[in-house]
Formats: structure tokens, C-alpha cells, sequence
């Protein structure tokens, strides 16, 4: 691998190589090659901001998904309360006005499944 100072400044090295030969060397193909040198330069120098500014942005997503705080605090009960609790909704009505008051609704399966 390169080491990091010398690969921050490829790009640079690029852009000035391509600058300096389309300067000093008078040729159609060294001016074509010097163009190519200086693009590369910049495109490289643009995908790494637009990597880098993605990779912010994605860090401080989760940053944001870790600090956020949950809209009402969790509260702990019993098995007994939760119980309570969903009894409480019965008895329920079924499509017919019927009061039910078990979960399981037989003649609602057994219909469906017909």
C-alpha cells in the first residue's frame, strides 16, 4: 500500500505533471496526454470529497440514531398486569355483531378456508 501523504497527493501529482509537460514539451500527443493527466486529477479529487462528504453524512446518521431518545419510557410489568390488561379488550365483536369472547373465532376460519 502507499503511504498516506503520498497517496492524498496523487491527484496533485497528476494535475501538476499534466501542466508542466503540456507547458515544456510541444506535441500534439504530449498535449493530449498532459489534457487526460490534468482530468484524471480532478476526477479523482472529486470522488474523494463526494466519498468523504457521504461518509459524514452517514456517521452522523447513526450518531443521530444512537442519541436519539425513545418517545415514551419503557415500563416494566408484571405477567399478571399484561394479563389484566388484554383481558380487559374482551369481549370483542365479530363481523355479525356477536360478542366473542375467545380469540380463536372457529366459524371465521373454518369459512375462510372454504
Amino acid at each position: 500500500m502507499l503511504p498516506r501523504q503520498l497517496y492524498e497527493l496523487l491527484p496533485f501529482i497528476y494535475i501538476g505533471t499534466g501542466i508542466i509537460c503540456a507547458v515544456l514539451i510541444d506535441s500534439t500527443i504530449v498535449l493530449i496526454s498532459s489534457v487526460l493527466l490534468i482530468v484524471t486529477g480532478v476526477f479523482v479529487l472529486l470522488m474523494r470529497r463526494s466519498f468523504r462528504n457521504a461518509l459524514i453524512q452517514s456517521y452522523e446518521l447513526q450518531q443521530a440514531a444512537y442519541q436519539a431518545e425513545p418517545a415514551e419510557p419503557l415500563e416494566k410489568r408484571s405477567g399478571v398486569e399484561r394479563r389484566q390488561r388484554e383481558v380487559r379488550q374482551w369481549p370483542t365483536l365479530n363481523d355479525a355483531g356477536d360478542q366473542v369472547y375467545s380469540d380463536r373465532r372457529l366459524g371465521e376460519r373454518r369459512a375462510s378456508v372454504l
